[in-house]
């Protein structure tokens, strides 16, 4: 939006309306490039030939580009209101316009005027001022008396004297002296270039620095654009400067204008503290690092008059001659020349850190000046410092050189002397001392010097040494702390013999070891302890010396080592000949690192052994496989030498051939055999090498060949590999042949054997196979029959018997025997059955079973007769078929009483078998009596105890043993009741480890027998109620967690019980696939011990679950339960995934989700991270596994954290915790520019936005020669990214290169850097433009710098006019009219000229700038 107006004008809010239609490209939107009606394409047309050069001239055409085709939608228009505030207004200035005369001024001095400028309009105002000289009258003299300057206007000179009239000037001698430039306008205004915000001040200082003597006038003119008037203010300016008698060419010092002096400190000529010093005090300022050094500060005074003169310096301190005085002048006295110069020297020798003062006066008696001059001197410790303040060499040894390196750190800016002081390197007594490299030197200034100290420990224990360095202007020399703890290495050596014994080796004389005599390939050892009997760990190593030719049978292991402090190692000397040789001038050397030797001589020698072997080559042949009895054979092995032999056996024994172990050794003439067994496994050919190492070296291979048959003994028919005998009757005989077959390649012997299990098959009458013993068989279809007999004396049950083949411990089986013989067999599980004492008209029971182990069932009968009249039994009859049980009830009534009731032989008669007889006995006694019946009620499995109360009135002791009936019950087995004691309790305990059900109860009794013969009897009831629950167990579970929870089942039973296990659901009525509460079915428990249970618990989303987990016995319905409650909560972060990647490139990552259901799930997809890429939807086929890839991509770099969900109306939320990290991207492809001062260049700037949604991008450039849009918009980027470019200008406003950084950013698009080279060369000349004689030209000019600046405009040829001073603002163009008045001489020929455009700013910025433009005169 342009806001442009003629007119003064405010805006407030002012209404714009934009009109927004939605439209429809005819392309795709990413090839659709961005548009809007500023863009411009620049074209160059061919406009024919030119007719001086025949080539083929081009114009510059610059086109709007159109608009991209498209389609406005219909019934999309819409308007969008816009509030526009802007304001323009002419420049207002408030400024009061005067004549300023400065007051005389000294030469190099300064005096300064103050005046405000106020912009009172609404608009900012740029102002720039320039300084126009219109008189420079010079003089030599002035006559006047040099007047003070008034108060208020800045710095001042100060008068050389106080009377007197001016001297003559010598400023034309003096001037090649000055530092300044005379030519320069003394007038300087600052600052004179800036812009004033509305309704603001500015404060402007002119300065008047007058570089000779005269008077000076000028104008300031301020260019101001946009005022209404194009006038700005204007103010003239006048000063004289005046010719002092001398000029000190020092920097004043602010010591005393800024109150940093003492106030305490005494004045001149001792005057007494806080006395007010001259005005015109000049201050000259020492500042010393460190004490006795001097310090010089060396100045000019020069003499601008035409006269010479002498002056002076007097120190005005009070005399002192205890103390030396710290400031000296070197140039107390001289003449100076007019117009020369003298150099004054003064010098600062501080003696002490502080500050130091001193007056000084300087003199000209010629003209009685005097001006007073205050030395001040500074002096501080130099920062000068050792880098360490202690030097630890901690443990050295003895004769080894040490070495470190420290610093002497210079902080200051000048450089330092040091040296150490030799005194200080030494030890006490000087016992040790310390090696300094250098010991004195120079420390340039911000650097370091290195000092290496070295130190050579020459005794044992600890050394101390404080060393010390004088730096000059230190007041203390630096020190550091040396300290050593020195050593030495003790060590011994020991030679250890065979037999043990150790020989202690002597470091001072040459030891000798002798091999004796060793036989070839044979190794002989010998070894030695190294003991470190030091401080500190020791190194060690061995060398041997002596001819290469026997130095190669010899080997020292280890070769180096070492040895902490207090222990010892061991190393082995081994000689091991290959070929004869003697030991001669052959020696061995123990080094110990910086510690002694030990020398040792070796001798010996080397003789051949001699071990025989009987063969070495051995073949077995064929042999079965897997044959328990092996084929073996013996290998003697003889030695025939005169030495002892070792020998071993390498062979490692393998499934088919076993080697005897052979570790021996064989004294002279020994023999020993060595057993090699041949175990074939396969049918195949075996060859292997036994090797055998003798004397550790020497290797003897021993061949053995071999080859594995495989025994095939085979059926001559097939079809009997089952025999079947048929299911025979008592008395019936079978007989079956069977052929069998050898098919091997040897001949066989082998036993047939067939074991029967059962005790009736045992009998040869009964079951019997033939032939008997070892069958042997020829080789390659050797034949036999087996025969077999079954004739069943009485029952056989169903049986399979194997025959089978043993061969050599190996079993075979060939074929099987099938049969059974049927028959009668019924039995009575016990046939004598005690019911004990029974009371007289009461009654006992027991049961006993009856079994069918037989094949054929049967009626039964009891003969009840002869149970009566004591005893009864139920059923009395039945059948009872084939594995069938019987139990029956006996019941034993006594009438009478009897010690002794029995019953023998009672009958129970079975159909076609024998009967079966049954003995009962029993007692009929009187009832005791009887006290209570107790009462015990629990539940199953748990205690409940009651104590019974017993009285003991006779003078005896009373040791009872309670007879107690019934399982449930239990107590002490015996007790003792005192004589006449009352109440003595009796404990029993009901523990039952059966429920009573449908209103039964458990029944038993106890009875006291007394020793006077009577008795006490209690009934016992129980009543054992189901079991309560064994634990309420509640757990909250993530969901999609998998949990397990451990149930501890106890066995109450002295046996192995079996647990069903029954899970019962509570809430809900019904589970569905997503959750899982499952365990095993059983569970088995060892008898009197427990075992927990596993009970799994999974679900896929939140609910609650409880459930009753039953054990239940399935054979006597006992049982125990649980209940258990499981709170599926959230499931939380399943996982966490970390995910780095640079901006805008992309890395990915992939998750696993399961379907248990058996339909196939769409998972919906969500994540609020604007750069995850991810599918909306995932499929998963039933029962199975998919996998969700995903992609991150930022934008903008940082560390964001966020989450990944997936979500099913069955299956819940999957949560994903993602930890993102974006590292920042580099730099984007430079942007060169090359163009001319004045010229531009625009190229477009390229990127790719990734960001999905339209966003706008704000463009900012560093340097202020690339212009560009603000903002750019950008449409939505595809999946790849799509490409967005701004057009960059560079327009220089400086020669040379420019550098700059094009900064686009947006909130969701991220940043971009892309770096911007610039090149700018000087203005190219232009034109030439033609001007008709008469008439006036418009040539543009644009001001390329940042200010508003003013130019010069110059034609070299009069027939040219141009208004020479014009005021550009900062980055306008300006239309120069160019005036053609005709040619001078008449003549109708064209006129050139050439206009120089230059500006001020070009000066003194080394680089001269200017724009040509030619012109061309045409006369008409």
């Amino acid at each position: 939006m342009t806001f442009r107006t003629e007119t003064p004008v405010t805006l407030r809010a002012q209404l714009v309306k934009c009109k927004i239609s939605k439209i429809a490209f005819q392309q795709p939107v990413d090839q659709v490039p961005d548009w809007d009606n500023r863009q411009r394409t620049v074209k160059w047309v061919d406009i024919g030939r030119q007719a001086a050069t025949h080539r083929p001239a081009k114009k510059k055409v610059i086109e709007t580009d159109p608009e991209p085709a498209h389609t406005v939608l219909e019934n999309t228009a819409r308007e969008l209101p816009l509030q526009v505030s802007a304001v323009a207004d002419y420049a207002q200035i408030e400024c009061k316009a005067e004549t300023i005369r400065f007051k005389d001024t000294l030469l190099f001095q300064t005096r300064v005027f103050e005046f405000q400028m106020l912009n009172k309009g609404n608009v900012q105002l740029e102002f720039s001022w320039q300084v126009l000289m219109e008189s420079y009258g010079k003089g030599v003299s002035f006559s006047e008396k040099h007047a003070n300057l008034p108060e208020g206007q800045g710095n001042g000179t100060r008068p050389l004297s106080r009377s007197g009239s001016r001297p003559v000037s010598a400023l034309e001698s003096v001037s090649p002296l000055l530092t300044g430039d005379p030519d320069l306008p003394p007038f300087i205004v600052e600052p004179s270039i800036g812009v004033i915000a509305a309704r603001k001040k500015q404060v402007f200082l002119i300065k008047f620095s007058p570089l000779d003597v005269a008077e000076f006038e000028g104008r300031l003119v301020c260019s101001i654009p946009n005022l209404k008037d194009d006038q700005g203010p204007t103010m003239a300016v006048k000063g004289r400067s005046l010719l002092p008698f001398c000029h000190f060419d020092i920097v004043d010092s602010d010591y005393i204008s800024s109150n940093q002096r003492d106030p305490e400190l005494r004045g001149p000529r001792g005057a007494p503290p806080r006395a007010t010093l001259d005005s015109n005090t000049r201050v000259i300022e020492f500042f010393s690092v460190g004490l006795s050094t001097t310090i010089t500060r060396t100045f000019d005074i020069m003499n601008p008059t035409n006269v010479a003169y002498s002056f002076q310096w007097r120190c005005d301190d009070p005399a002192d001659l205890r103390l030396q005085p710290v400031f000296r002048c070197l140039t107390e006295k001289d003449t100076i020349r007019a117009g020369k110069k003298v150099e004054n020297t003064f010098e600062f020798l501080p003696q002490q850190l502080d500050t130091a003062e001193s007056f000084w006066t300087f003199l000209i008696p010629e003209h009685n000046i005097a001006v007073p001059f205050l030395l001040v001197g500074h002096a501080r410790e130099p920062s000068v410092y050792l880098d360490r303040s202690y030097l630890n060499y901690r443990s050295l040894l003895i004769g080894l050189d040490a070495h470190e390196t420290v610093y002497i750190v210079n902080s200051e800016e000048t450089a330092f002397n040091f040296s150490f002081r030799e005194t200080s390197r030494h030890s006490e007594g000087f016992q040790d001392s310390l090696t300094l490299q250098p010991m004195e030197g120079v420390v340039p200034p911000k650097s370091r010097v290195p000092v290496v100290i070295s130190f050579n420990p020459t005794h044992e224990g600890k050394v101390n040494i404080n060393l010390m360095c004088d730096v000059k202007g230190k007041t203390f020399p630096l020190t550091m702390n040396v300290k050593v703890d020195s050593y030495s290495m003790n060590a011994s050596l020991q030679y250890e013999k065979t037999e043990g014994e150790l020989t202690q080796f002597s470091q001072d004389k040459v030891n000798e070891i002798n091999f004796q005599q060793v036989e070839l390939n044979e190794k002989a050892h010998c070894n030695f302890l190294v003991s470190n009997t030091g401080k500190f760990i020791l190194g060690f190593q061995w060398e041997l010396w002596g001819p290469k030719e026997l130095l190669r049978f010899l080997k020292v292991v280890p070769e180096t080592g070492s040895v902490v402090v207090g222990q010892q190692t061991r190393s082995t000397l081994s000689f091991y000949p290959l070929q004869r040789c003697v030991l001669k001038d052959v020696g061995l050397k123990l080094k110990i690192k910086n510690g002694p030797t030990f020398n040792c001589t070796l001798a010996g020698s080397a003789v051949p052994p001699g071990v025989h072997f009987s063969f070495t080559k051995h073949n077995f042949g064929m042999n079965f496989i897997a044959g328990l009895v092996p084929c073996s054979q013996k290998l003697v092995i003889t030695n025939k030498g005169e030495k002892e032999a070792s020998i071993e056996c390498l062979f490692t024994n393998t499934a088919y051939l076993v080697v005897g172990h052979l570790s021996e050794v064989l004294p002279p003439g020994g023999v020993v055999e060595v057993p090699i067994t041949f175990y074939p496994k396969e049918a195949i050919k075996y060859k292997e090498t036994v090797t055998f190492e003798i004397n550790g070296f020497t290797q003897q291979s021993v061949e053995i060949l071999g080859q594995g048959i495989e025994m095939k003994v085979e059926l001559g028919d097939p079809k009997q590999k089952m025999v079947n005998l048929g299911a025979l009757r008592v008395g019936q005989t079978v007989k079956r042949l069977i052929p069998l077959v050898n098919n091997s390649h040897v001949p066989l012997t082998f036993n047939l054997v067939v074991n029967p299990n059962q005790q009736a098959l045992m009998d040869p009458k009964v079951f019997r196979v033939s032939p008997q013993g070892e069958v042997t068989l020829k080789a390659s279809g050797g034949r036999c029959l087996v025969e077999v007999v079954f004739s069943p004396k009485r029952r056989v049950p169903p049986f399979t018997e194997e025959g089978m083949v043993e061969w050599c411990g190996t079993s075979r089986s060939l074929f099987m025997l099938r049969g059974c013989c049927q028959a009668l067999e019924i039995s009575l599980d016990q046939d004598y059955i005690p019911f004990g004492a029974v009371i007289m008209n009461s009654q006992a029971s027991r049961r006993i079973l009856m079994q069918n182990t037989g094949d054929i069932g049967a009626s039964f009968k009891w003969d009840v007769q002869k149970f009566a009249p004591d005893f009864s039994i139920s059923p009395v009859g039945g059948y009872i078929s084939p594995g069938m049980e019987v139990t029956f009830d006996l019941i034993f009534s006594p009438l009478n009483l009897s010690q002794d009731i029995r019953y023998d032989n009672l009958s129970c008669f079975i159909e076609g078998g024998k009967p079966l007889k049954l003995t009962l006995t029993g007692s009929c006694v009187m009832a005791p009596i009887t006290k209570e019946v107790v009462n015990f009620v629990c539940q199953v499995r748990t205690r409940q105890s009651q104590s019974i109360l017993l009285q003991n009135k006779t003078n005896q002791l009373w040791n009872l043993r309670p007879v107690i009936e019934g399982e449930q019950w239990s107590g002490p087995p015996s007790f003792v009741v005192e004589p006449h004691q009352q109440n003595k309790p009796y404990e029993i305990t009901y523990r039952p480890l059966t429920m009573t059900l449908d209103g039964k109860k458990h029944q038993g009794s106890v009875f006291f027998a007394f020793p006077d013969g009577t008795g006490l009897l209690y009934l016992l009831q129980g009543f054992a109620e189901p079991p309560k629950s064994s634990g309420n167990i509640t757990r909250e579970v993530p969901s999609k967690t998998s949990y397990s929870e451990l149930l501890p089942i106890s066995n109450w039973l002295p046996k192995p019980q079996r647990f069903r296990v029954i899970v019962e659901l509570i809430k809900p009525d019904k589970l569905d696939c997503t959750t899982l509460l499952k365990g095993l079915d059983y569970i088995e428990v060892p008898a009197l011990t427990k075992r927990d249970y596993k009970l799994n618990f999974f679900s896929y989303k939140e609910g609650q679950f409880s459930a009753k987990v039953t054990f239940r016995n399935e054979t006597t319905q006992e049982y125990l339960y649980y209940t258990v409650n499981f709170k599926a909560t959230p499931p939380g972060i399943i996982s966490t995934i970390e995910m780095t990647s640079p901006v805008r490139q992309c890395t990915s990552a992939v998750i696993k989700v399961d379907n248990p259901l058996l339909t196939p799930v769409t998972f919906t997809t969500d994540c609020k991270l604007q750069d995850i890429n991810f599918p909306t939807h995932l499929t998963v086929p039933a029962q199975s596994e998919g996998t969700l890839m995903f992609e991150f991509q930022p934008l903008k770099s940082g560390e964001t954290t966020g989450r990944l969900t997936l979500q099913h109306h069955d299956l819940g939320f999957f949560q994903y915790e993602l930890v993102l990290k974006a590292l920042p991207a580099g730099l984007e492809k430079p942007l060169y520019f090359r163009t001319t001062l004045g010229s531009s260049q625009a190229i477009n700037a390229k990127f790719i936005n990734f960001c999905r949604l339209k966003t706008e991008y704000t463009c900012k450039i560093d340097s202020p020669d690339f212009h560009l849009e603000k903002t750019i918009s950008a449409a939505p980027g595809s999946q790849g990214g799509t490409e967005v470019s701004v057009e960059v200008i560079f327009e220089p406003s400086q020669l040379g290169e420019t550098r700059g950084v094009l900064s686009i950013s947006s909130p969701v698009g991220g940043d971009y850097a892309i770096p911007l080279y610039g090149t700018c060369g000087p203005p190219k000349a232009q034109g030439p433009f033609p001007i008709r004689t008469g008439s006036t030209a418009s040539i543009p000019f644009k001001n390329i710098f940042l200010q508003t600046t003013a130019f010069s405009f110059q034609v070299d040829n009069p027939a040219f006019t141009v208004k020479p001073l014009e005021t550009v603002r900062s980055k306008k163009t300006h239309s120069v009219l160019v005036s053609f008045e005709g040619n001078p001489t008449g003549a109708r020929t064209p006129v050139s000229g050439k206009m120089t455009v230059s500006c001020p700013r070009s000066e003194g910025t080394g680089q001269s700038i200017s724009w040509v433009y030619y012109l061309k005169g045409v006369t008409v």
